[in-house]
């Protein structure tokens, strides 16, 4: 007799759903990949052009070298601008990375290690020189843009469990500090760099002014009890800028103020991280390119991805002594840069 008895079908277990975007990892490979090929013309491309133009100058041929090479002049800024999106990717994922870490602490302490693990391979592949205190790499930039950030969390509990206003005496010296300092920037920028004395205070002054603009945006609508928390971090700002310009690393101060800025726009992250290539291209128009970056970030889905921490905190010095090695291989060692 047949069995007619309906056979029971177990429904399939339901698959995870994959959230779209690119995650954390994704995004900074892309700025690895970036910052690659920008140092790859910085450290190599760059070397042999010198090194072609001087042979070709010391022979009457200068103009014939270029013209015949002229292809690479081409590559190595067509290098440099796809280099521009690097740095403020690190800088927007600084800032998530700061909102994420369980031990700010340890964050700090492992870019400052890896500042020092980098200087020599910096100084060789991107100076000449074993050692070079006028420049200094991205990791002490990056490290003070985070103590900025660690500043401004600071003063917002501060203020949170203040139920009344500062005692007026200490509101009073945040207002003047604030004030002051971004002042004091400018004199120490002018004291090192003289030559760009009028660009210097155009930027800086364009720039704080959009630190505190956004401030504000997200801040006052709390009411003016905020003044002094707003104050309070533009001092800290000022002084890690300083700092900055102080130890002449990558980016400088505007690096600094890179980060701040985009950490204050931070709900809005396409609009952060366009603030953060807004103020790097008032530094300087070579850094246009960096607006590409607001396609990968509008794409990012918050995610962390692939677990690769110590990856790319290596990857900055390892590539830096590759090309060096590369450099050196090519019997282009010697060639100094700055």
């Amino acid at each position: 007799m047949e069995n007619t008895q309906k056979e029971t079908i177990s429904p399939a277990a339901p698959q995870p759903a994959r959230t779209a975007g690119l995650s954390g990892s994704t995004i900074k490979i892309i700025a690895v990949i970036a910052m690659l090929i920008d140092h790859a013309a910085a450290a190599v491309l760059v070397r042999y052009l010198i090194s072609g133009i001087q042979t070709a100058q010391a022979a009457g041929t200068a103009l014939a070298w270029q013209q015949e090479h002229a292809s690479l002049y081409t590559a190595y800024y067509l290098m440099r601008d796809i280099g521009r999106l690097g740095f403020p990717i690190f800088c927007f994922l600084l800032a998530e990375g700061y909102q994420r870490t369980k031990n700010v602490k340890k964050y700090a302490l492992r870019l400052g290690l890896f500042a020092l693990i980098s200087e020599i391979p910096f100084n060789l592949a991107i100076c000449g020189q074993v050692s070079n205190l006028g420049y200094q790499n991205v990791y002490f930039t990056l490290l003070l843009g985070l103590l900025a950030l660690c500043a401004f969390g600071f003063f917002e509990k501060a203020g949170q469990r203040t139920e009344k206003n500062l005692p007026a005496p200490l509101r009073m010296a945040f207002l003047a500090t604030g004030t002051i300092l971004p002042v004091a920037y400018l004199a120490v920028g002018d004291l090192l760099d003289p030559l760009n004395a009028e660009n210097r205070i155009l930027f800086c002054a364009l720039g704080l002014g959009a630190a505190v603009t956004c401030y504000f945006f997200y801040g006052m609508r709390r009411g003016l009890r905020r003044l002094q928390t707003v104050c309070a971090d533009m001092t800290a700002l000022a002084l890690c800028m300083i700092g900055a310009e102080l130890l002449r690393t990558d980016y400088a101060g505007m690096g600094v103020l890179t980060i701040a800025v985009m950490y204050l726009l931070r709900r809005r992250k396409a609009l952060s991280m366009a603030a953060g290539c807004a103020v790097l291209s008032v530094m300087s128009l070579t850094e246009l390119p960096a607006f590409f970056a607001i396609i990968p970030i509008a794409l990012y889905n918050g995610r962390r991805g692939l677990k690769m921490k110590y990856f790319f905190y290596a990857f900055y010095p390892a590539h830096l002594a590759l090309l060096y090695l590369i450099a050196v291989l090519m019997g282009l060692g010697g060639v100094t840069l700055l």
